[in-house]
């Protein structure tokens, strides 16, 4: 909450008092009507300012404030001692002076004012509508169309809201104990190191359902110090993780990401230096990981296990696992594997256990120097799809002209004239 402002009607001063160091344009604009009717001594003096705006414009729109300060009326903030310079501004809205300069200068104290040419308000409501459509446009899952909070291990604060970026909290427990449970809320993750990298160490226990966690990529990096528990362990469903980098701490046994529950969602996160697996999934259904690397894992790139089904797999690199996927268990069905690249795996690239069912490796996957076989197929019902028959381009034209020469009896065939134009061809030469 604002303190009040003072007023010094000899020297036509507004001051905002410390250590706020912002004042919004309708909060200004009150405390001047507030005073202006005041018997002693605004009724003494003239009219201090006007105000214009806020017509509605439809839509849960309307016109931004503009205000006008009049005769020699200034807005100043208090000064501070120095040395260092606070940086203060006005919100809300357009200030203006009949006499030049709204602003009246004060000692270590630098002002802006958040002026627009057109400025307007919007509703709550036309936020939410905007959030709404915004989110319609992500192509995965149910959007963060609940809250926002904000999450800056390097310049928040825990006793912060949380609900803008300045005011953002320190832990990623303190970010979630603000959310809601299936409000689809949204954290996301503030990479304000000046370094350029921001590391946190801390494990990310994840218990709501629907909670987006929305980081910038590989400047935001989570590096754990704990040898025991797994860097993100999801137990709740309609989870996302996107956009952050990810290894365990340099000793353990630890996962770098754990799910048990349904439809959650692993995007374009970068996982790596993973002492146990990359992902490792149990009882979880409809899950899908997309745009990931995932690579030198300890142990496999992604591990499914018990009662994991329909998850899909796809435009991933994985790479330097044990083995890049690996099926095992009770339970495990309908899984897709489609549009990755599975590369260099001391073992398999797709390693199907006993019992697992309709596994299917389907369009698109690229496998390459994985040290057994590309795939281990010990399941049931499994369909692999290869590439162009599994051979390469000159292995096909050789074999299509091996085929003709050997293969093609048949009478008024095309296989069969080739053949004998070849061999009567060849008897000519002899001649």
């Amino acid at each position: 909450m604002p303190q009040p402002l003072t007023f010094d009607f000899y020297n036509s001063i507004i001051e905002v008092p410390t250590p706020d160091t912002s004042v919004d344009l309708q909060y200004l604009i009150n405390e001047i009507r507030d005073t202006e009717d005041e018997l002693t001594p605004a009724m003494g003096y003239g009219q201090i300012a006007d105000a214009f705006g806020k017509q509605s414009l439809g839509g849960g729109s309307y016109v931004g404030l503009t205000m006008q300060l009049r005769g020699n009326w200034k807005l100043r903030f208090k000064a501070r001692p120095g040395p260092d310079t606070v940086a203060c501004i006005v919100t809300g809205g357009n200030l203006v002076a009949e006499s030049g300069n709204p602003i009246a200068a004060s000692a270590f104290t630098q002002i802006t004012i958040a002026q627009s040419s057109s400025p307007t308000i919007a509703t709550p409501d036309d936020n939410t509508n905007i959030k709404y459509l915004i989110e319609s446009l992500r192509s995965t899952q149910v959007g963060g169309i609940g809250n926002t909070f904000y999450w800056d291990p390097v310049n928040g604060s825990d006793s912060n809201t949380g609900t803008l970026p300045s005011k953002a909290v320190a832990t990623f427990a303190q970010a979630q104990s603000l959310a809601t449970d299936s409000n689809f809320d949204v954290i996301y993750c503030l990479a304000s190191d000046p370094t350029g990298i921001t590391t946190v160490t801390e494990t990310l226990s994840i218990t709501k359902n629907g909670l987006k966690i929305r980081g910038p990529g590989h400047t935001f990096q989570l590096k754990p110090t704990s040898t025991v528990n797994d860097t993100i362990s999801i137990g709740a469903h309609s989870v996302e993780i996107s956009g952050v980098y990810i290894e365990t701490a340099a000793t353990g046994t630890a996962d770098a990401i754990s799910i048990t529950g349904n439809r959650n969602l692993i995007k374009d996160c970068w996982i790596t230096n993973v002492r146990g697996q990359g992902i490792n999934l149990m009882t979880s259904g409809f899950s899908k990981i997309t745009g990931c690397a995932i690579e030198h894992c300890n142990g496999n790139g992604i591990k499914i296990n018990d009662n994991v089904t329909q998850l899909n797999i796809s435009k991933n690199i994985i790479f330097d696992n044990v083995n890049g996927v690996y099926l095992a268990g009770t339970g495990v069905a309908d899984n897709l594997i489609e549009n990755n690249l599975i590369y260099k795996h001391t073992s398999y690239g797709v390693n199907i256990g006993p019992n697992v069912t309709r596994t299917n490796i389907r369009g698109g996957n690229t496998f390459s120097k994985n040290a057994i076989t590309n795939t281990l197929d010990g399941g049931i019902d499994t369909y692999i799809e290869t590439q162009a028959g599994g051979a390469s381009a000159t292995e096909i034209a050789d074999a299509v002209w091996d085929e003709v020469l050997s293969s093609h009896v048949t009478s008024g065939t095309a296989g069969r004239n080739l053949k004998d134009a070849k061999i009567k061809a060849t008897l000519a030469s002899l001649k």
